[in-house]
């Protein structure tokens, strides 16, 4: 029974290093991996961790190994673990989620024992799995909440050195409580109040942390995206102004026309000249409407690239940005993923068609960008999200990671990708998109 003992242990595990990275968990096959390799070293530390002296006893209800040294080697083999088949993770944020799921299993695992010695005796056999179900169960409810419910990552990319300090002392304080107490669930039961407090303590303290930095992390997103793009479109809006007393002397100049010339097909002609330089441009006209500055900024400079290869970018842009759920720093990444695979695919003259809607029965803002490519089977579409996969060359660095990114965001989201081959005046196009609330 003891491999039962060891496989809930690695369930448990394995559901709190994916929901605090953020992570569903799907059958593949690096989730497997992980499960395996945890399972291992569970069992190998079982059966060395009684042999070694000063920790004969055979106490693995609080974690699975019952001694510092096996407990330090069970920590890295977890690091490597997460580094390595949870991906994408940072360097900071694998080591974050390493010791909050170690902290966070030491805390409910301290409170399932307690809750157990209510019902069972330490001594009875089923001792062991019900209180490893409880663990289990809470375990559970941290990924639903984490995961299924809020749908997006808890954690962001933290390299801060104070939230360093704190989770290194947080883990010390525990893993030296827990040594001290040799690993003995009997310290749980007579020092409970104590124990729970301290736990509680320095668990909520690094969640705390944790959702400041996020918060600020979102902030400073945002404002480096104003920062880069509200200056654009308030450059465009300074020359439209500027041009105002031109387009007042162009409107006298076509009223001298109309005045002058001999007949009516004259008066068209010579007007139709003379516009055709002046009038506005649809896509400028477009972006001015829009209620978020900083998209707006951002399309333009995008027309503006796609001017330079002598391609041409339409926005249709049909709702409000406000409505959208997703932040406004997402929504550029997004827009910019798709509007650069578009011009690196296109070819002179070839026209880029942006579409924003809104469906207000379903509250979702569907986005799409199309461009003139011959059709791809769906095996293709979908293989276009999955991560390194590129059909362009790899000489300038990595590839095939941004439309992977824009899947994440949509997961994230609980949104949905689009992809269709469509056909527009006789021309095959190509259309990437999203579906978000």
């Amino acid at each position: 029974m003891i491999y039962f003992q060891i496989l809930l242990d690695t369930i448990i595990m394995l559901v709190l290093c994916y929901a605090l990275a953020g992570q569903p968990l799907r059958l593949e096959k690096k989730v497997l991996m992980w499960f395996l390799c945890f399972h291992g070293l569970c069992v190998l530390f079982r059966y060395q961790g009684s042999s070694i002296p000063g920790f004969e006893i055979n106490n693995y209800d609080l974690l699975p190994v019952n001694n510092p040294l096996l407990l330090f080697l069970l920590f890295l083999g977890v690091l490597i673990l997460n580094s390595s088949l949870i991906q994408p993770l940072s360097d900071m944020k694998t080591i974050v989620v390493t010791f909050l799921s170690f902290l966070t299993w030491i805390l409910i695992r301290t409170f399932s024992i307690a809750a157990t010695e209510f019902v069972i005796d330490q001594e009875a056999a089923l001792f062991p799995y019900v209180h490893r179900g409880g663990t289990l169960f809470i375990a559970l409810v941290i990924y639903y909440v984490l995961i299924i419910k809020r749908g997006n990552s808890f954690l962001g990319d933290y390299s801060g050195v104070f939230t360093k300090i704190m989770l290194i002392q947080s883990a010390l304080v525990v893993f030296v409580m827990i040594t001290y107490a040799n690993f003995e669930t009997s310290f749980v039961t007579q020092n409970l109040l104590f124990i729970l407090i301290i736990f509680s303590l320095v668990i909520s303290m690094n969640l705390w942390i944790i959702y400041e930095q996020n918060k600020r992390s979102r902030h400073e997103k945002r404002v480096s995206a104003i920062e880069q793009y509200l200056p654009v479109i308030d450059e465009l809006v300074s020359e439209v102004r500027a041009r105002q007393h031109e387009f007042h002397n162009k409107l006298l100049a076509i009223h001298s026309i109309v005045e002058t010339a001999p007949s009516l097909p004259e008066v068209r002609s010579q007007i139709t000249a003379y516009t055709k330089d002046v009038m506005m441009q649809t896509e400028i006209r477009e972006i001015l409407q829009l209620d978020s500055k900083v998209i707006g900024g951002f399309l333009y400079t995008k027309i503006k690239i796609a001017e330079l290869k002598k391609i041409t970018l339409t926005p249709h842009v049909h709702t409000l940005f406000s409505q959208v759920q997703t932040e406004e720093h997402q929504l550029v990444e997004i827009l910019g993923v798709l509007i650069d695979n578009a011009i690196e695919a296109s070819y002179p003259g070839d026209e880029i068609v942006v579409s924003v809607t809104r469906n207000q029965e379903k509250s979702f803002t569907e986005i799409t960008v199309m461009n003139p490519h011959p059709p791809k089977s769906s095996t293709q579409l979908m293989q276009m999200f999955s991560k390194g996969y590129t059909t362009k060359s790899q000489a300038h660095g990595n590839r095939g990671y941004g439309l992977y990114n824009v899947k994440q965001i949509v997961l994230q989201q609980k949104g949905k990708i689009i992809t269709r081959n469509i056909e527009i005046e006789g021309i095959p196009y190509l259309c990437i998109g999203v579906q978000i609330p």
